[in-house]
């Protein structure tokens, strides 16, 4: 044989018996598998025969509901295999004689359902088989001198939430219940045949959800608001539960920002770049005339706004009247490379339509994409008579806003778990909280909530909180709260103008007044701006606020005394 002829054949019996090799591991796999199942099997049904076998009384597992003999979870060895047994007994209501309150003779414990299941591994894999019986008293259905729990839990939206571990830990018997279930489909776990007594703990919680339970009486929780619960003989005693999906909440805590802003009055053509068919006239841009008839279209294009540096842009608003007849649409374009390129709906909604009035937000456009932006606007009529015109463009950015390191500050959840011999209440979450070295604090696993904030850094006040203050924390999410903090004074107040659905009205001009004292500012992206300079401590202050689309609003009689804040409503 040649030498090619012996690899060649070398090769073929290396594939042969490589082939034959895993046949034969697959194979040893297969009885391998088939008989740690079959010794689950054996185990299973060796213990159901031994439950079956027991009184019925006996029947249960130790510490739990009902309360038997049986071990609740436990392990076992069986041909050189591990198998660990879980049992769960519970009481079944037959629907037969009515469920719960319309049980015909008033026992929900009608019998016991009791689930076997065995777990191993197997060839790094998890297996697990289970046998379920019903077991029915020889006698007539009866309580044995118990009575039922009925735990409901549902979420954040008042929904049944399913697969939700109730706890259940009563010490104050003969024997201890110490025991955990879980809610069904509807969201419900029930524990029939619990022994008639009081002070049942109960817990309730999921994996990534909050918890809620009962509470003991003390010295820091003295008049708790769920009490632990009885149980009363031949009665069902039913607990409601809310728990949800948690959160993760990130605080940042900002220096006071250096802002800058763009203008056009119209007052002349030097903030126009270039335009077509409008001429400037009043303080106002307008289509321009032929003859006493105006022409039928226009368009203009603003000077290039590009500030450095530059954080982020703020907003624009328009102020302009359309009569009827006429259109305005004003668009925003992109002129970071010596071009103008209308930015896409996907950076900045509805600016492929255009805009004609009111306050638009573009605090989304990215200053990375969009360093240089301008303003463009088309006017048409249909009508020579009129013009729509333009009295007012004007956009907001922030050029920088430096991080406050290591500032500290109390986060105080809305819900309450008791209160006080003096009848303060006990918040479920008060916790002091300090940012890191960049300002940022993240609080994971964070229930949802209606959260208040409290600078405990005497050197500083909240300024402006965006989103607003108290935040409302909603189920499974990460949410943000950015909050720039001034300097501490002794008087000062922090005005909100919000629409009738809570949502802050940037760019609103605000005037804070009294006899002799008159100061006013613009709001911020968030709607919030903030006075501080020359504020005395009085009740007899006035604030007006006027934005484009709604109507001024003016509030008496404004009380400031320390950290103020006012809260203002506009309606369009």
């Amino acid at each position: 044989m040649t030498l090619i002829e012996v690899l060649v054949a070398s090769a073929l019996m290396l594939l042969i018996f490589g082939a034959l090799f895993s046949a034969f591991e697959s194979i040893l796999s297969v009885i391998g598998s088939s008989k740690s199942q079959a010794g689950a099997v054996s185990l299973a049904n060796e213990r159901m025969e031994y439950i079956r076998s027991l009184p019925y009384s006996s029947i249960g597992t130790k510490y739990g509901i009902p309360a038997g003999i049986l071990p609740e979870v436990s392990t076992t060895t069986l041909n050189g295999v591990t198998y660990t047994q879980r049992i769960l007994v519970e009481y079944i209501d037959n629907p037969k004689d009515g469920l719960g309150a319309s049980d015909t003779n008033t026992i929900t414990t009608d019998y016991k359902l009791v689930k076997v299941q065995y777990s191993w591994t197997v060839n790094g894999a998890l297996k697990t088989i289970s046998l379920i019986s019903n077991i029915v008293p020889r006698g007539i259905e009866t309580n044995i001198g118990g009575g039922t729990l009925l735990v409901n839990v549902f979420d954040a939206n008042v929904q049944p939430v399913s697969g939700a571990a109730v706890h259940i830990y009563n010490n104050t018997g003969t024997s201890t219940i110490d025991t955990t279930r879980y809610t069904n489909t509807s969201g419900v776990a029930l524990f029939g045949g619990a022994p008639a007594r009081a002070n049942y703990q109960i817990t309730v919680t999921g994996t990534d959800y909050s918890t809620d339970q009962t509470y003991s009486a003390s010295s820091t929780n003295p008049l708790p608001v769920t009490s632990h619960v009885a149980v009363v003989l031949n009665q069902v005693s039913t607990m409601n539960f809310q728990i949800d999906r948690l959160s993760d909440f990130t605080i940042v805590t900002n220096d006071i920002p250096t802002t800058g802003s763009f203008e056009d009055l119209f007052d002349d053509v030097s903030k126009i770049a270039s335009s077509t068919g409008v001429t400037v006239s009043g303080g106002s841009v307008i289509l321009s005339s032929v003859s006493g008839n105006f022409v039928s279209s226009g368009s203009f294009f603003s000077s290039v706004l590009a500030p450095t540096p530059l954080s982020s842009w703020d907003t624009f608003s328009i102020s302009s009247t359309v009569p009827a007849q006429t259109t305005l649409k004003v668009h925003v374009y992109d002129a970071t490379n010596g071009t103008l390129v209308l930015i896409p709906d996907s950076a900045l909604a509805g600016n492929s339509t255009g805009f004609s009035v009111g306050t638009l937000v573009l605090s989304t456009l990215s200053t990375t994409t969009y360093q240089t932006i301008a303003f463009g606007a088309v006017l048409t009529s249909a009508n020579p008579a009129v013009t729509p015109s333009i009295t007012q463009l004007r956009a907001t950015y922030t050029q920088t806003q430096l991080k406050l390191p290591i500032i500290a500050f109390t986060l105080t959840g809305a819900k309450k778990i008791g209160t006080l011999l003096d009848l303060s209440p006990v918040y479920k979450y008060k916790k002091l909280h300090t940012t890191n070295g960049n300002g940022i604090l993240v609080v994971p696993d964070l229930e949802w909530d209606v959260y208040d904030i409290a600078v405990t850094n005497a050197s500083y006040d909240i300024r402006e909180a965006c989103t607003d203050e108290p935040y409302t924390l909603a189920p499974n999410g990460n949410y943000t709260l950015k909050l720039t903090l001034a300097p501490a004074t002794a008087q000062n107040i922090r005005v909100k103008v919000l629409t009738s659905a809570g949502v802050g009205i940037p760019d609103s001009q605000v005037e804070l007044r009294r006899g002799g004292f008159s100061q006013v500012k613009q709001t911020s992206v968030c709607g919030q701006t903030y006075f501080d300079s020359g504020v005395t401590s009085a009740s007899d202050y006035e604030l007006e606020v006027q934005a484009l689309g709604y109507a001024t609003q003016i509030v008496t009689a404004v009380n400031i005394s320390g950290d103020s804040v006012a809260t203002v409503t506009l309606v369009p």
